[in-house]
């Protein structure tokens, strides 16, 4: 980041919003899977940057190619209700092994992912947006399991990156636009994603997968289903990968070990579902750039690990005015540190019963506990160690315990389908900021990004010590009334109750703030109309309320939210509190889906009115931040969606699919007497138009193809 402007950051993920470096080299090649070209960014808001790069047409490409032992057809989703769509595994071959839940999401019309590496394995600053909202504003579930806010250093969510085997994954239903009144999520402003894992079989199988690649990438993967134990006993599933993988620029290693268990016992009445899910990573991150440092240093100006001496030379205060290439050593200490990266541990466990009282009365409970805890960690110019090196380890821990329980019944009666539901959820959440002393120069190695960091000692100061407790409850009550036989209405409302109390617990005089926020609304319609006049049409229009909770986050968070808990003082917060409003929005989508003999057409257009959505501007260094927030009392998103797939032969196959939108701020972002100017400019990482086109061919039971994305006119504001 360029300490010498100020920049507004005008989003609502808690991620570091940054342009990062297109690997020129190709992407991990898996054994048989081989992606060629890929690039990908997120960007960076710079106020200053604004006025010469924010109307820059920027293209971002990527190019898979693929062979896989599955006869399945490449079109990516199938309708299965109003604004309603399924992703099943066999959509899914042209993924690369080891690709995050998130990525599967990318042949998706409206769809926009982004990540630093070829896996995805770097969550800082991976990025899906569907119809105009970020994945930490949409309904996310796994196994029935609510994950709320996806970002990185989430304190009310867990990261789908982060959560089961991807390549185990059997099915994901999209809901693009609003998310159905039956998702609980402290987080669903936009659409909904739901994960469910491989269906357990009556017979056992075991498989093994072995990709290599680029970059000394390997990804094992072990897959095994017990199949029916006894007569009647349970199935067991079990999934465990092992992903490691050096950076592609730069050094560093990126380490990922994942893994989930299922396991179901039919009863009687219904069944029980065990899921268990873990995870383990260790990653060295890619470093934030903006354009002035794309236009002195390149597109590769990442850290300098594991070059110490360097990053030594340049953050010694006696070299501050000393010329550094393009930049002073000063301002190249705080553009490019000795490295950063991240430390996560993800678990969930949870316990389903599905139960059918009689031929019309059914439901299911679920209980479920949460945990995950990281460390985000950055080499600090700004804080020198206490022995006279230049820089310390700055480590951010945030972690977090969610426990939770929910209920749902549905009853049939002639032309009605009623369900309705009850969630209920406690989170606890805690986070520091540490600094580590790092060694004189020929005195030591250097600390790790990954750890151990008190290897000269106990952490020499903490800062930022903060506690929250947020409750959520969601209520729904929905009714699918079969107006005819091709004709289906959906009514249904949600009531929302989120409340977050916390902040800082030390009892020093600059302690970070605390309080109390709440978003709670009694009635959040969802009216949807879905006809199928014939076997080979689909239409529907969909029309939803939605509300999201109050996001938490610590003061000084390395990664970025629209929290009004990074407020720097006490004072500040207690002026800007009461006048903040939950966001509330409304999405409208209208489509439909036509089946040719050889050809199937979708297409869909949909609007947005994005009400009080909380923005934050941060003045500073990545190092150390000074943040508000205000209000944006309105925003707008609207686009269109197309998508063919034709059959060219009876072993070729052609996917071509298109999709514009335009997501902009109705009037500026006014700080005390500082006004940033993004009147009618588009939201940040948000493509104007996206390219998705897909060739693939069948030959028994092999699969070739390959996938093209393009994202064209990607804004930097």
């Amino acid at each position: 980041m360029n300490p010498a402007f100020p920049m507004l950051r005008a989003a609502t993920l808690p991620q570091p919003l940054s342009v990062r470096p297109c690997p020129k080299a190709a992407r991990p090649l898996p054994l048989l899977l081989a992606a060629l070209g890929a690039c990908s960014a997120v960007p960076q808001v710079y106020a200053a940057d604004a006025a010469d790069s924010g109307n820059t047409p920027t293209t971002l490409s990527a190019l898979d190619v693929v062979a896989a032992r599955n006869s399945a057809a490449a079109a990516p989703t199938q309708v299965v209700g109003p604004n309603r769509y399924v992703i099943k595994a066999g959509d899914m071959d042209a993924d690369i092994e080891g690709n995050n839940g998130l990525s599967r999401l990318k042949t998706v019309p409206g769809a926009s992912y982004t990540a630093t590496d070829g896996l995805g394995l770097d969550i800082s600053p991976t990025s899906l947006f569907v119809r105009g909202f970020r994945m930490n504003e949409m309904g996310i579930t796994f196994e029935g399991v609510p994950l709320n806010d996806n970002g990185f250093l989430s304190l009310t969510g867990t990261s789908v990156v982060n959560v089961g085997v991807p390549d185990s994954i059997g099915s994901i239903t999209v809901s693009p636009g609003a998310s159905p009144v039956s998702v609980f999520s402290s987080s669903a402003n936009g659409g909904a994603l739901e994960y469910r894992l491989a269906e357990l079989k009556d017979t056992p199988s075991l498989r093994i997968k072995q990709g290599v690649g680029s970059n000394i990438t390997r990804v094992t993967t072990v897959s095994g289903q017990s199949g029916q134990i006894g007569e009647n006993g349970p199935k067991l599933l079990v999934d465990l990968q092992r992903v490691t993988a050096d950076k592609y620029q730069g050094g560093g290693t990126q380490k990922f070990l994942r893994g989930d268990l299922k396991a179901k016992q039919d009863v009687a009445w219904g069944d029980f579902t065990l899921f268990l899910s873990g995870s383990h990573a260790e990653v060295w991150g890619y470093n934030n750039i903006s354009f002035d440092m794309i236009r002195k240093l390149g597109w590769r100006a990442d850290s300098f690990y594991p070059d110490y001496a360097k990053a030594y030379y340049v953050a010694l205060p006696e070299n501050k005015d000393k010329p550094c290439g393009a930049y002073t050593c000063g301002e190249l200490a705080e553009l490019l540190p000795y490295d950063t990266g991240q430390v996560t541990t993800d678990k969930i466990a949870s316990l389903a019963h599905n139960f059918r009282i009689s031929p019309a009365l059914s439901g299911n409970i679920q209980f479920y506990n949460a945990n995950s805890h990281t460390q985000a960690t950055l080499s600090d110019p700004t804080t020198p160690s206490p022995n006279g090196a230049p820089f310390s380890e700055q480590v951010q821990s945030p972690h977090l315990n969610r426990m939770g329980g929910m209920a749902n019944l549905s009853f049939v009666m002639g032309k009605h389908t009623l369900t309705t539901g009850f969630w209920q959820e406690k989170s606890k959440a805690a986070a520091y900021t540490a600094w580590y002393t790092e060694p004189l120069l020929g005195q030591g190695k250097p600390l790790k990004t990954v750890g151990p960091w008190d290897v000269y000692g106990p952490a020499f100061k903490t800062e930022n010590e903060s506690r929250w407790v947020t409750r959520s409850r969601q209520f729904y009550l929905h009714d699918d009334v079969a107006l005819t036989d091709t004709l289906v209405l959906g009514m249904g409302f949600k009531a929302v109750d989120f409340t977050t109390t916390g902040g800082g617990i030390s009892d020093a005089p600059d302690r970070p703030v605390f309080g109390t926020l709440r978003a709670k609304s009694n009635f959040l319609p969802h009216v949807s109309l879905f006809w199928s006049p014939t076997a080979k049409t689909d239409a529907f229009i969909d029309l939803a309320n939605t509300m999201n909770s109050f996001r938490a986050a610590q003061r000084g968070n390395i990664g970025y939210t629209a929290s009004a808990w990074t407020i720097t003082d006490q004072d500040e917060f207690d002026r800007v509190a009461p006048t903040l409003r939950p966001e509330k929005d409304w999405n409208l989508t209208v489509g439909g889906t036509h089946r040719f003999e050889r050809v199937t057409v979708t297409a869909d257009v949909f609007y947005s009115d994005i009400r009080n959505r909380l923005l934050s501007a941060a003045i500073g260094t990545q190092f150390a931040q000074i943040n508000t927030v205000r209000l944006m009392p309105k925003m707008h998103v609207i686009g269109a969606n197309l998508g063919v797939t034709t059959d060219l032969t009876d072993n070729l196959q052609f996917y071509q699919g298109v999709a514009f939108a335009r997501s902009y701020y109705d009037r500026d972002f006014v700080v005390n007497d500082t006004v940033y100017p993004i009147k009618r400019n588009a939201q940040p990482g948000y493509p104007q138009i996206s390219l998705v086109s897909d060739l693939s061919a069948h030959f028994g039971d092999w699969r070739f193809g390959a996938t093209s994305t393009e994202y064209l006119r990607q804004p930097f504001t």
